[in-house]
């Protein structure tokens, strides 16, 4: 090239340093020819670049390449400019080098880009792992199939895995990476793993412990030694993160024990000869233990001095307990807050006595200014309406904040069961006493549309499904239609609830149904509807002011109408005036009290419902209802309590009663109206409907007739549901159950049941809950504990084991 009298100039992005020195030294020196040749420069003009010409690429096309070059034909050449190109090309991420040559006569100037692009992933593969398996590290995998090879992410992904096998235990384990070249500029990104041996904390010593035992620190700790069952516990699993929050919780043991000036030192940790095993020792300087002397108060307390004291749970004499004096300042701060003084600031002021080896305690309150509330915001709800939220929360704009305002109107907020989650925030507003509060929520889906399948121990092959809505068009309502078919039992039925009617306190509600229900002795066939009217107590205040605590109880009066078709189970079965068909019309009054942290899954609160209903003759007239009708009266006592336990662990028991009598002697309450219990929704493990008092009965008048038991069903019951539940996985709505029923039901007169212990039948099982997109789906396996035989045959009535599925929540 250079005997046709062609001059080159390359510029390029450094790949070694003997390159990069060759090109530095190329470009000295001819800066220095220049330097030197002033007459050659002044006669001649810059060469003006011709055209530009791309090579060695091969997936990154020529136009990407050419659109970030600032050098473009027809311009002359700037060698400030070239080199901008290099490092804007290089900036792209896909080569490994860039190199810009000049060829041709002045006239004639092409620039010629000549890159090396980077490899491309191929595959990545782990090896040397085996006790973390595969699926187990390549979440943690940043480098990708198909994409350009990327130091930097390959080395994030090292840093990962080391992190993952720390965590585990692997305090050794060390991992590196190689990269295995293939064909057609491809690579093989490979993650080499030396696991070594596990490092288990053998030991955890305290030095200076002199009055607090080491089992009651080890009891505030995350690091555990290892013992024989550390596959299992992961107890002796070694994590820094871990050991740094252990020292923060024995200092935090030490103060909710007197000890004020303790001091917990930098923990030595040391290894095993061979290796295996970690020794943590851990120095503490106990101090002395103290006891509170004064209490008192200091600042502004306007005028709430004696109120501060009822307050304040710590006592002079008493043991210094750090979560009591926390205690303590928050219950003096929300009092404040409540007042309106959104940024009070409540400080413990500690005095010392070495001697006596009492502490002063004096808390300094300092009020600010009234807040009032400028603006409340509502965010995150793209389907539910504002109106929604707002008329949940106990917070108003241009009202004085309040710490319990804001706290209840967030509970109130999820429990309505919409939302994953409410946050509420607070910020400055357009002056120094104004407070603007957002209410955020996230969204979750409320709707289900279900078409499903199921088997049951007794109903057999069962069909379900289900359209309903807990947000119906964002406006709190909540509508249902549910069809459900199985070989006992046919449901359909239509609910729509507006809790909220014209946005004031009344509650209005309808429900149209039909059901056809197989009892063991007779066959149910209803069809008929329901309409509630409800009231919130609380509406009251304006004319009783104490109902303003009554918040979340409501009166309800519903009255339901219903046609009852009842047929024998066969035709030889004979029972006078039992098996009635006719007409119900009754009302019902109940009162409700629910305070559940959320309606659809709740975990902590209760539920309290309390009814009696009447279904008296002047409510049937015959020329609307015909001469068969149903009349009786009935109380009824729903209980419900959720508790959680520790973490998710949620305990939940259910107490239901009813007591159903007849309206005069001349009209019998219809076996239809009867207590029968069993089942999924009662006593699990016992078949559906299988819980009655019997008696001895004969059929037609034949010779041959036999004497058989028949279930003639209680007019008392009482049923008993005790629950733990736990979510195995909760992202996907899926949670363990395990229970305990008891119950029974009585007959007329009869307050005892000398065929089973204590009078109650009882149950015990297993089970689990799948919040599906679909809706609540249950499936539960229930072992009777008090299983009944045949008094002629001897042969068990009960199954060992009783599977049951359905649909809907059952709590």
């Amino acid at each position: 090239m250079i005997a046709r009298g062609a001059s080159e100039l390359s510029f390029s992005a450094p790949s070694s340093r003997f390159r990069a020195l060759l090109r530095s030294l190329l470009v000295s020196a001819l800066a220095l020819a220049l330097a030197l040749s002033p007459a050659r420069a002044a006669s001649e003009e810059e060469p003006v670049v011709k055209s530009v010409v791309v090579e060695g690429n091969r997936r990154v096309e020529v136009d990407a390449i050419k659109a970030v070059m600032t050098t473009k034909p027809g311009q002359p050449v700037d060698r400030k400019k070239l080199q901008a190109d290099v490092r804007a090309l290089m900036k792209l991420g896909y080569f490994s080098d860039v190199v810009i040559e000049q060829r041709g006569p002045p006239g004639e100037l092409t620039l010629v880009v000549r890159v090396i692009e980077k490899p491309t992933v191929q595959s990545t593969r782990i090896e040397g792992n085996e006790e973390l398996s595969t699926d187990d590290l390549k979440d943690l995998v940043e480098v990708k199939a198909s994409s350009i090879l990327d130091v930097v992410q390959i080395r994030k992904t090292v840093k990962k895995m080391q992190e993952k096998y720390v965590e585990k235990g692997f305090f050794l384990a060390e991992v590196s990476y190689r990269i295995e070249e293939k064909p057609d500029n491809q690579v093989v990104v490979v993650f080499v793993v030396n696991e070594h041996a596990k490092v288990q904390v053998r030991r955890i010593d305290f030095v200076g412990n002199l009055h607090v035992p080491k089992d009651d620190l080890l009891a505030y700790m995350q690091t555990q030694e290892g013992s024989l069952l550390s596959f299992l516990t992961q107890a002796g699993t070694f994590k820094e993160e871990a050991l740094d929050r252990d020292l923060q919780a024995v200092q935090a043991l030490y103060l909710e024990r007197g000890y004020v000036n303790v001091k917990v030192g930098r923990p030595s940790v040391s290894l095993s000869p061979d290796k295996k095993y970690l020794f943590i020792s851990i120095p503490v300087e106990e101090g002395e233990q103290y006891t509170i002397g004064k209490i008192d108060f200091s600042g502004d307390l306007l005028d709430m001095g004696g109120v501060l004291r009822g307050l304040v749970v710590s006592r002079p004499g008493d043991l210094f307990q750090r979560s009591k004096v926390f205690q303590d300042l928050t219950a003096v701060g929300d009092l404040y807050r409540d007042q309106g003084y959104a940024y009070v600031n409540v400080t413990p002021l500690t005095n010392l006595d070495p001697k006596n080896r009492t502490l002063q305690l004096t808390f300094d309150v300092q009020p600010g200014k009234k807040i009032y509330l400028e603006r409340i915001e509502i965010a995150g709800n793209s389907k539910t309406r504002d109106k929604v939220i707002r008329r949940e929360l106990r917070i108003y704009e241009g009202a004085l904040s309040s710490a319990n305002g804001i706290k209840v109107s967030r509970q109130r907020v999820t429990a309505l069961g919409y939302f994953e989650s409410v946050e509420v925030t607070t910020k400055k507003g357009s002056a120094d006493d104004r407070m603007v509060v957002t209410v955020e929520v996230k969204e979750k889906p409320t709707g289900t549309f279900q078409v499903g399948a199921g088997f049951s121990s007794y109903e057999k092959f069962i069909l379900t499904g289900q359209v309903s809505q807990n947000n119906f068009l964002g406006w709190g309502q909540t509508l249902t239609l549910q069809l459900q078919w199985s070989s006992v039992r046919q449901l359909g039925q239509l609910q729509f609830v507006e809790p909220y009617f014209f946005d004031t306190k009344w509650t209005f509600a309808f429900d149209l149904y039909a059901t056809d229900a197989y009892y063991i002795n007779f066959n149910r066939r209803a069809a008929g509807g329901s309409l509630t009217w409800g009231y919130e107590l609380s509406g009251l205040a304006w004319l009783l002011p104490f109902t303003r605590v009554l918040e979340d109880l409501r009166v309800f009066l519903t009255y339901t109408g219903e046609y009852v078709q009842v047929r024998p189970a066969t035709v030889d079965l004979l029972l006078y005036n039992r098996f009635r068909s006719g007409a119900t019309s009754a009302f019902r009054l109940s009162l409700q009290w629910d305070k559940r942290n959320n309606r659809l899954t709740p975990t902590s609160g209760y539920y309290i419902s309390i009814a009696s209903e009447w279904a008296p003759p002047f409510l049937a007239p015959e020329a609307i209802f015909g001469s068969s009708v149903n009349l009786f009266s009935r109380q009824t006592v729903d209980l419900r309590v959720y508790v959680p336990i520790i973490g998710a662990l949620v305990w939940r028991a259910r107490l239901n009663a009813g007591f159903i009598r007849p309206w005069s002697g001349a009209a019998p309450v219809p076996v239809s109206e009867l207590y029968y219990l069993g089942g999924i929704n009662t006593i699990r493990g016992y078949r559906l409907y299988t819980i009655s008092p019997v008696t001895l009965v004969g059929g037609l008048p034949t010779p041959d007739s036999k004497l058989r038991f028949l279930a003639v069903g209680g007019n008392k019951m009482v049923v008993l549901n005790l629950e733990l539940e736990y979510p195995i996985l909760e992202k996907l709505g899926l949670r363990a159950v395990v229970f305990f029923d008891m119950g029974n039901s009585f007959a007329p007169g009869a307050w005892s049941d000398p065929n089973v212990g204590a009078s109650l039948y009882k149950s015990w099982g297993v089970g689990f809950r799948w919040n599906s997109p679909l809706g609540p789906l249950r499936f539960e396996w229930g072992f009777p504990l008090n299983r009944r035989k045949d008094p002629f045959t001897g042969a068990y009535i009960d199954p060992a084991v009783d599977f049951q599925f359905t649909i809907g929540s059952f709590f």
